[in-house]
């Protein structure tokens, strides 16, 4: 079955897209026409677990244990880090939106206000946010971790060249990067550009991951809201909480991923029936649970003959075994994909995950897959903790679109003011705030979609989405 193009399907308008969505999770249907505040609270009320079980409980332990850690890196004191974490596991609700774009982008910047609304709302005092990380530097023409508009020019935050951002994610290791703010429209710096230089660190940092978070934390406390700790995830945080769970012996994941349990090829070979079934296009398993890594350089995987193998023409070769996983993990020669970030950071543990146009669909069919692969596996108590959850993946990025600058905005308001961002989007309704849905309207999967659902082909009673 091959996938959808934009010559296959007629295109889907907004009033589809949210009549899809609708359709999809009901009781957004129940909200669609009232405020961007109350959808943001709605998203962010973490309800009490319908079931449990002590696989849950020590996924969601270790993944405590990530969050304190990762505060600590970012400079939290050990008593405010250990708040983080528990405030955290009280209220398991992260957003995953946004790639790992400094906070100012309008992707991450619009979606940040959303997430400050839901926290804001129920008075807490911590944000937590999984970005990832395997990015490149540019994603399409002048937009991605290594850009930015500022007073409508285009620049270049790290001054690199073509040739230095094209083959690299922004989680390499190979520094010194430092904000150079590199204007390429012409030669003399603006005003706005003077300014933003002036907030951002102004040291050299081994990779742009570490420059783009230490930055954001920076600019979070003068002009978002320093009562609310931003602690942001990424995929250096995944790898660690992988080791993690495969060094301890009483983890799920090290007594299912190896050895005779066979789970892992259940998933995968779940994985490839999906993606020849109506639901195709929508989970890629593009790399087999690890992205191999070469200074900063991506490539997939393919796990054969109990060795996961360069699936290109790259010299990889890595037992698929507990020891030699473990130590390409921590010299990260493997990071892990986003599918297995989902099953360590959320499923597992119960954590609720918000997300943009894809991540709607694909995540409840991750979810499918991986209860599928425990019911040919044999585990049906983590099985039916999972399929207990309640509103396990939100669409919670971009639900928010306008067109102002964001960093414009923030230096016309001054430090301090965000609560007047806050209510004059937040006053919105839902169907305003999100703009056209560019992201969906203009995605031949959604249109395809809309296509199946018409001919009966693909439906909310479809067991794939019985996860959702």
């Amino acid at each position: 079955m091959t996938g959808p193009t934009d010559a296959d399907v007629p295109a889907v308008s907004k009033h589809d897209v949210l009549e899809l969505i609708s359709s999809l999770f009901p009781w957004i249907a129940d909200i669609r026409r009232r405020s961007l505040a109350d959808y943001a609270r709605a998203a962010f009320h973490a309800e009490p677990p319908a079931s449990s079980c002590d696989t849950r409980r020590h996924a969601l332990s270790l993944l405590q244990r990530c969050i304190r850690g990762a505060a600590r890196n970012a400079g939290f004191a050990d008593h405010r880090a250990s708040y983080i974490a528990a405030e955290f596991a009280n209220a398991p609700v992260m957003q995953a939106g946004p790639h790992l774009h400094l906070v100012i982008e309008p992707d991450a910047y619009y979606t940040h206000l959303f997430s400050l609304m839901g926290v804001s709302a129920h008075r807490r005092s911590a944000y937590v946010s999984y970005a990832v990380s395997t990015v490149k530097f540019v994603e399409r023409g002048r937009k991605g971790p290594g850009w930015l508009k500022l007073g409508g020019d285009a620049i270049n935050v790290f001054g690199l060249s073509r040739s230095q951002m094209i083959p690299y994610s922004v989680l390499a290791q190979n520094g010194p990067y430092r904000f150079a703010l590199k204007n390429v429209e012409r030669a003399q710096d603006g005003d706005l550009v003077a300014r933003l230089r002036s907030e951002l660190p102004q040291g050299e940092f081994p990779s742009a991951a570490l420059a783009i978070k230490q930055a954001n934390a920076s600019l979070w406390n003068r002009y978002f809201d320093p009562g609310i700790d931003f602690l942001q995830i990424d995929d250096e945080d995944v790898a660690d909480l992988v080791v993690e769970h495969l060094q301890d012996e009483s983890s799920w994941l090290a007594r299912n991923f190896f050895g005779m349990s066979g789970f892992v090829q259940c998933l995968l070979s779940s994985t490839e029936a999906l993606a020849d079934s109506h639901w195709q296009g929508w989970f890629k398993n593009t790399t087999d649970l690890f992205w191999g890594s070469d200074r900063g350089h991506l490539f997939p995987l393919r796990l054969a003959d109990s060795r996961l193998e360069a699936k290109g023409g790259e010299d990889f070769s890595l037992e698929f075994a507990a020891d030699a996983v473990i130590e390409a993990l921590q010299s990260r020669k493997i990071i892990p994909n986003l599918y297995l970030m989902f099953i360590v950071m959320a499923i597992l543990p119960g954590v609720r995950v918000l997300g943009g146009s894809r991540h709607t669909v694909y995540y409840p069919l991750m979810r499918y897959v991986f209860c599928r692969a425990l019911a040919m596996s044999g585990d049906y108590e983590l099985r039916t903790t999972i399929a207990a959850d309640r509103k396990p993946g939100i669409w919670g990025h971009r639900v928010l679109l306008e067109d102002a600058e964001p960093f414009s905005e923030l230096d016309t308001l001054g430090p301090g003011n965000i609560q007047a961002v806050l209510r004059k989007y937040g006053s919105l309704s839902l169907e305003d705030a999100c703009g056209a849905l560019d992201s969906f309207v203009g995605d031949p999967l959604w249109a395809c979609f809309k296509t199946r659902q018409n001919e009966g082909l693909v439906s909310v009673s479809d067991p794939e989405w019985a996860y959702s």
